[in-house]
């Protein structure tokens, strides 16, 4: 049995692909460094998408799709490939309905201004006439480097949370499960409250802002965190002790996760309105 306050899964599969994608978070944030420093966000629709699947196609799919080529476990079952597949399926709900909200709650905006092509919902959100205008609409390459930032979130997090919680094994049946609700309240916040604080740099201000970013920072972090609520403990599970999740499993757990996210920021928006104006 494994000691108290270990990292990795008891999976040996899902732990080698927590391993890689924490191994590819260096190449990740140094790609990420060279497209805001060099201006190359600064592209057509052709450039723009390509370098946006360059961020995640060929390290996170292709790579690990050689590596693990002689592990035992088909690709179509490994761990690496069903995570991938739970964020594509997750990111293109989150990206097509939910930054609308984005917008319209957070203030959110993007500008590619070499960009002619856009892919979001027409009857959720900014009105259709004036969207553009306010950098409200969303690039296709966005639903494509999304994953890798999701990838790389939820692994990091749910290989901290891991470490936490397996601290707590000994502790009693309510004291644990309070514990569980701690953790993962915490850590979806503090990942929600750090993409916006290292991603949202001077660098990339020319392209991706918020109208308000201290306000952002403050209470926006709270609005999404409530992603992350939902997501971070549903991705713990996937694949945890055994290569069990079905890929028909694998993408209705990630639709269900982008139903209840639409719905928690829906409630907000409804309840307690914008965080910053719109």
């Amino acid at each position: 049995m494994t000691a108290p306050g270990y990292w990795f899964s008891r999976n040996p599969d899902k732990a080698w692909g927590e391993k890689f994608f924490l191994a590819y978070i260096p190449v990740f944030f140094a790609y990420n460094a060279l497209m805001q420093q060099t201006g190359w966000l600064d592209a057509g629709n052709f450039w723009h998408i390509t370098q946006n699947l360059i961020m995640w196609f060929p390290f996170c799919v292709i790579l690990p799709w050689v590596l693990r080529r002689n592990s035992g476990v088909p690709w179509q079952q490994s761990y690496w490939f069903k995570l991938n597949l739970y964020m594509a399926v997750f990111i293109f709900f989150c990206t097509y309905f939910h930054t609308e909200y984005f917008f319209d709650v957070l203030g959110l905006r993007y500008r590619f201004n070499d960009v002619s092509l856009y892919f979001d919902s027409v009857l959720v959100g900014p009105d259709e006439a004036t969207a553009l205008a306010q950098h409200k609409k969303v690039p296709p390459g966005m639903y494509l480097n999304s994953i890798a930032f999701f990838i790389v979130y939820h692994t990091a997090a749910v290989v901290l949370m891991r470490r936490i919680r397996s601290m707590t094994e000994g502790w009693g049946g309510a004291m644990k499960r309070i514990a569980w609700v701690v953790i993962v309240a915490a850590t979806a916040l503090f990942f929600a409250w750090a993409e916006t604080y290292f991603y949202i740099t001077d660098d990339a201000a020319a392209n991706v802002w918020y109208v308000d970013l201290e306000r952002m920072l403050k209470w926006g972090s709270i609005y999404y965190a409530m992603y992350f609520i939902v997501s971070f403990p549903n991705v713990f599970r996937l694949d945890e002790e055994q290569n069990n999740w079905s890929l028909s499993r694998t993408v209705l757990e990630a639709c269900a996760v982008s139903a209840i996210s639409l719905l928690l920021l829906d409630l907000w928006a409804l309840i307690l309105g914008p965080v910053v104006a719109a």
